[in-house]
């Protein structure tokens, strides 16, 4: 439950300070989010998904 409350106050101060990095990374960083088009979409440090170069 801990885990849960920091990584939602770390996205919501990276919202406040409009910054990539606020804090902890979440548990999830680096896993495969999807594929689209022949690319990979995966969690960054903060949970937000985003385009990676490799293909699926």
């Amino acid at each position: 439950m801990k885990r849960v409350i920091g990584s939602m106050g770390d996205r919501l101060l990276r919202l406040a300070l409009r910054e990539e990095r606020a804090g902890a990374c979440v548990p999830e960083v680096g896993q495969l989010c999807y594929c689209k088009s022949h690319r990979q979409y995966r969690f960054t440090c903060n949970g937000v998904c985003t385009k990676r170069t490799n293909t699926c």
